[in-house]
């Protein structure tokens, strides 16, 4: 009795059990809806979402949304300045919409292992994925947003390693133009502060012209971490045009303005107090200097920059002997920094990457002419045939007569040639083969010049087809002529595959010579569908995935090629 009141209570915990996981699938769902609804506008809302999607219900997700999980996760991650590094799972979903699409989300998919890539110190694979990001977006015109994005991050490559500053410069200026045509103010705002950075060596003037354009946009956005991003930039303008007075000026205004958040934007900071801490020793002014040095986080700065600020402070203070060892020392830190930059070899991946992509449409287009070549001469064929046909019905006896003496007189030319070259290339055995072939051949033009406007046609042909090739003795003829051909092809075969059978070897055989479909079914005495069914056995014997037509020839490909 007990067990009889277990299984009710069994099948009942099921049920709940598949109630509850398609209730947290769909409650999976609406969470990822939601996050990405947000993700352009609020993605700390959006990162919110996704983290409060249960564990358990992710383990049960289908591969679709757990493809989207992981995209959003790491793109909200990304937006909300959290480390992406440790997001490797990203390529799984990278892997998914290369396979199932949408191509927007491919690209995006992209780009965030691109960046998880850039934050590994994988440059190279970074640019990788933004190039096939990038080019998804230029082949489906994902929007000026999504190509200067992806301008944005090619050039924080470029930058980061501190080589091909016109490379660098040339990215930044294709992400603003690609964001003015969005209208997007914040966008267009960072895109300006970003190409003043890069242009500050190449171009001072310009640099500040785009730092004071883009400040005037955070003002308006109230962006108080962009306002500081742009004080920083003026500071440094300052300092590489020699106007040390007018850089400790705005490096004290930023500063007395950003005082209260130094530990929210410390690299600003830090970089402010660098120019400053420079303008005051390149003025003679040491000890304001170091003062405001100690300021700076050691972590804020590389090694090399320090050297260079202690070069120029130890200067103002007339020690020569220290400043040429912070001198020697930075210039040694900054040329194995530019060596790694240049040992990247980012512009070759990026001008490989594009001749690939020139490579891909030539062959496209090539494929296409060839498309169009081969279907306009299917169709002059098929109209050559046509009127072939029409032409032999309704010309005189007499002149069928004729042809077919013109035929048979070329087809005994061909006899002589094909004996000739056959003796030369295969010797004696392939010479007896080759005449009985055109014995055949000769018998079956006989029996069309004799019965070939009749109905007993058919059944001549068939005597003949008998006659050499009988049921019990075409077997071995077959492999006769596949072995004069191709000495030790099939036996190749057999000791590599023991498993196949001799009706096994007269399949392949039949295939190596090139009969069709419709012949080896003829000479078989057997259905194409039974024909198929042998040949898929066949091909699982061997372990082949595909037809075994396509297994043949490649083996005869490394057969001449051995």
């Amino acid at each position: 009795m007990s067990r009889i009141l277990r299984i009710p209570a069994a099948a009942l915990a099921a049920c709940l059990l598949i109630l509850s996981c398609a209730s947290g699938s769909r409650e999976a769902r609406t969470m990822l809806t939601a996050a990405d609804s947000l993700m352009g506008t609020d993605p700390q809302a959006a990162l919110y979402s996704i983290m409060s999607i249960d564990s358990s219900a992710v383990l049960s997700m289908n591969n679709k949304d757990r493809a989207l999980y992981i995209l959003l996760r790491t793109q909200a991650r990304y937006k909300c300045y959290l480390p992406v590094s440790g997001d490797t799972a990203i390529s799984t979903a990278v892997e998914y919409y290369s396979r199932r699409g949408p191509a927007s989300r491919h690209a995006v998919a992209l780009s965030m292992r691109g960046a998880v890539n850039f934050e590994r110190g994988d440059f190279v694979s970074a640019l990788e994925d933004y190039k096939d990001a990038e080019k998804i977006v230029d082949e489906k015109d994902g929007g000026p947003v999504a190509a200067g994005l992806l301008h944005t991050r090619i050039a924080e490559l470029y930058q980061l390693t501190f080589v091909n500053d016109s490379l660098t410069v040339e990215r930044y200026r294709k992400a603003l133009e690609c964001f003015q045509r969005s209208d997007r103010d914040d966008l267009i705002m960072q895109a300006r502060l970003s190409l003043a950075r890069a242009l500050l060596a190449v171009s001072p003037e310009e640099s500040l012209s785009n730092t004071l354009a883009g400040a005037a946009l955070a003002m308006t956005l109230s962006d108080s971490s962009m306002i500081l991003v742009a004080r920083e930039l003026e500071t440094a303008y300052y300092l590489i045009t020699g106007q040390y007075s007018e850089a400790v000026r705005t490096a004290s205004d930023a500063l007395s303005e950003a005082y209260y958040s130094e530990a929210r934007f410390g690299k600003s900071v830090a970089n402010i107090l660098l120019a400053m801490s420079t303008a005051y020793a390149r003025t003679g002014h040491p000890d304001s200097a170091r003062a405001t040095a100690s300021r700076i986080p050691r972590e804020a700065l590389d090694e090399a920059t320090w050297n260079f600020l202690y070069y120029d402070i130890s200067l103002s203070e007339d020690d020569s002997e220290s400043a040429l060892g912070y001198l020697a020392t930075g210039h040694r830190i900054g040329d194995s920094t530019l060596a790694a930059g240049y040992g990247l070899h980012l512009r070759g991946v990026e001008k490989r990457y594009e001749n690939s992509r020139i490579s891909e449409r030539y062959a496209s287009m090539q494929n296409r002419y060839f498309s169009t070549y081969i279907i306009l001469l299917g169709t002059l064929c098929i109209i050559i045939i046509i009127c072939s046909l029409i032409y032999v019905r309704n010309i005189r006896l007499k002149r069928e007569v004729e042809k077919c003496t013109d035929i048979i007189r070329s087809l005994n030319e061909e006899k002589d040639a094909a004996g000739r070259i056959t003796s030369t290339v295969h010797g004696k055995e392939s010479t007896l083969i080759s005449e009985e072939m055109l014995k055949v051949t000769d018998e079956l033009m006989e029996a069309f010049y004799k019965y070939g406007r009749t109905k007993a046609i058919a059944e001549q042909v068939k005597a003949i087809l008998q006659c050499h090739f009988p049921e019990e003795g075409t077997m071995a003829k077959v492999r006769r002529i596949v072995d004069a051909t191709y000495p030790g092809f099939l036996s190749g075969l057999e000791t590599a595959y023991p498993a196949l059978k001799e009706k096994d070897i007269y399949i392949i055989a039949l295939t190596a010579c090139g009969f069709s479909t419709g012949t080896i079914c003829a000479l078989r005495r057997i259905t194409e569908s039974s024909l198929y069914v042998e040949k898929t056995r066949i091909a699982r014997k061997i372990g082949e995935t595909g037809s075994l037509s396509d297994f043949v020839q490649k083996a005869l490909q490394n057969y001449n090629a051995s």
